[in-house]
């Protein structure tokens, strides 16, 4: 694709609100670049050119603000009373004001406009990606390469997916994945159970199995493939409750700021064990266990709901907005202070995760007619 089609279509996805991470920083690269101002310029007179550009939703406040600045302008240029003008003097002043119209409208849109997106695009929050630390019994921590999205752990070292060596070990020791607000990651234990881990969330396991069960601890959200051993169950423990698996998919979400504990079964069959409830839950596949003052509420559920997060999207069904911007809090590594924040508000959407902040704030507020203001990466609702 030539540069002036690239950049084009870098502003495309920039207006339509669908511009990805990577998209996001070539198109800022573009504009710093002062190389690139003829290709930027073309671009964005074609845009207000178009028949189109009004469906855009940025066009509507970049429009107003040139046309408000043209508007003080024309008054400075009508007559006060036209009755003291002749013809040829009004046709004369009309045309004045048009050129300085074109002119002006000109400016605005390829000069205004381009310094607008570069504070915006400067300034907004873009989404998670794959961060997270490794720390080691012994206490040495190893920031993992966000490139590299997976390591595999086995009893003799631990490695990335590609094969590249992290370290080698000498001998069996428990180790603690974590991922910060706004990172994820992916871990293979020893035994080939797959674990995807959500921001803010940790995992703890061995470099290997030993004894007659499998045994990990989580914090926060972890979706599980667990590899099949019927003589090895697996055990996931979360702070209020353990999950008895001998081979199955299911996602686990023990945010403590959640105030439940929330099992989803996508395939197999789980059973749910809570030391202040004296008899086990079973979950079937497409069922839901929710941890709630001492109860297991069980209800047939979407299970991909509840696991789209893994594969980049938000999916709200009547989802109360607290738990909505919870979730956004997390993956953008925010501050929101939830005061005055309508509790009875419930959302249905599709999101994708790689949508920078902007966009997915005004998915949000579209949907509920609220507003929002971030300062730095504090967020609160404009009252």
């Amino acid at each position: 694709m030539s540069k002036p089609n690239r950049v084009k279509f870098l502003f495309d996805q920039y207006l339509n609100n669908v511009i990805t991470e990577n998209e996001l920083a070539e198109l800022n690269e573009h504009l710093q670049n002062n190389e690139d101002e003829l290709q930027f310029d073309a671009v964005v007179n074609g845009y207000f050119d178009s028949a189109s550009h009004a469906v855009h939703p940025k066009s509507k406040a970049i429009g107003d603000l040139a046309w408000n600045a043209i508007a003080q302008e024309i008054e400075k240029v009508q007559p006060k009373e036209r009755k003291l003008f002749s013809s040829l003097q009004y046709i004369a002043a009309a045309a004045a004001i048009l050129i300085f119209l074109c002119s002006t409208f000109f400016i605005y849109r390829s000069i205004y406009l381009k310094d607008t997106l570069r504070k915006d695009i400067a300034h907004d929050i873009l989404p998670g990606t794959h961060r997270a630390t490794l720390q080691a019994a012994n206490g040495k921590i190893y920031q993992l390469d966000g490139s590299k999205q997976e390591i595999v752990a086995d009893k003799n070292t631990i490695r990335y997916k590609d094969g590249a060596l992290l370290e080698k070990e000498d001998q069996i020791q428990n180790f603690t994945l974590s991922t910060p607000k706004g990172g994820q990651y992916r871990i293979t234990l020893a035994d080939g159970t797959k674990v995807w881990l959500n921001a803010a969330s940790s995992i703890s396991y061995p470099s290997a199995f030993t004894g007659k069960e499998r045994r990990v601890m989580v914090m926060g959200e972890a979706y599980f493939e667990v590899a099949h051993n019927a003589q090895k169950p697996f055990i996931v423990k979360t702070q209020s409750q353990e999950i008895k698996v001998l081979g199955t998919a299911f996602n686990v979400n023990a945010y403590q700021n959640e105030g439940v504990t929330v099992t989803t079964l996508v395939h197999g069959r789980v059973q749910l064990n809570s030391p202040d409830i004296s008899e086990p839950a079973y979950l079937n596949p497409g069922e839901q266990a929710v941890l709630n003052q001492n109860a297991f509420r069980i209800t047939p559920v979407d299970a991909s709901f509840y696991t789209a997060w893994k594969d980049g999207e938000f999916i709200f069904k009547a989802t109360p907005i607290t738990e909505v911007l919870r979730q956004i809090e997390r993956w953008y590594n925010l501050d929101i202070d939830y005061s005055g924040i309508p509790e009875d508000i419930q959302i249905h959407a599709s999101i994708q995760r790689d949508r920078p902040l902007s966009a997915v704030l005004s998915a949000i507020e579209k949907i509920t007619n609220l507003k929002f203001s971030i300062e730095g990466r504090r967020m609160k609702l404009t009252k």
